[in-house]
């Protein structure tokens, strides 16, 4: 059995189909033969070809169970705190968590925002100690919900916050 993990291009360049053939046979489609699938998914498997996830969920337009996390740093003990709590939620829940940093730019964070409005994420929680409103973010067609950290805050608050913000977000 051969290590490197290979493309769907390249599967078809090893087995001489079409991209179109390799991909139709890995997903068990009728219209290529028997005979063709089981050599195709022979070689997927010889040459240990795993399906990028990403590339699929873009191409049917629903995300891969993830969550995406933007936060102003994550050295911060409040923000990696409710991090903490809204990843161990997230996992409870079969989510994932995508952390971005805006080191304190709202610039980037809505740059984060605009990108992950392509499908690629279930939704997006902006943690945060300063007082945002839902509405600044209204132009976006992602689920996103807002998780105001003060540093003060107790642990037990921050860690009910990041579940209700969880929850709201996934309940959207």
């Amino acid at each position: 059995m051969k290590s490197s993990i290979v493309t769907i291009k390249e599967l078809s360049l090893i087995s001489g189909f079409s991209v179109s053939t390799v991909s139709k046979a890995l997903n068990n489609k009728l219209d290529v033969s028997k005979t063709t699938r089981n050599s195709i998914q022979a070689i997927a498997k010889e040459f240990n070809y795993v399906p990028n996830n990403y590339a699929v969920a873009l191409r049917v337009k629903k995300s891969q169970s993830t969550i995406a996390v933007i936060l102003p740093e994550v050295t911060n003990k409040s923000y990696n705190q409710a991090l903490c709590y809204v990843q161990k939620s997230a996992e409870d829940f079969g989510y994932r968590i995508l952390l971005y940093q805006s080191f304190n730019s709202h610039s980037k964070e809505m740059d984060y925002i605009k990108s992950l409005n392509d499908g690629s994420t279930d939704g997006v929680i902006v943690i945060s100690k300063d007082e945002k409103h839902i509405s600044d973010y209204a132009y976006n067609s992602i689920p996103l919900e807002l998780l105001n950290v003060k540093d003060n805050l107790p642990l037990e608050e921050i860690k009910r916050r990041s579940y209700n913000s969880l929850l709201n977000l996934l309940t959207d």
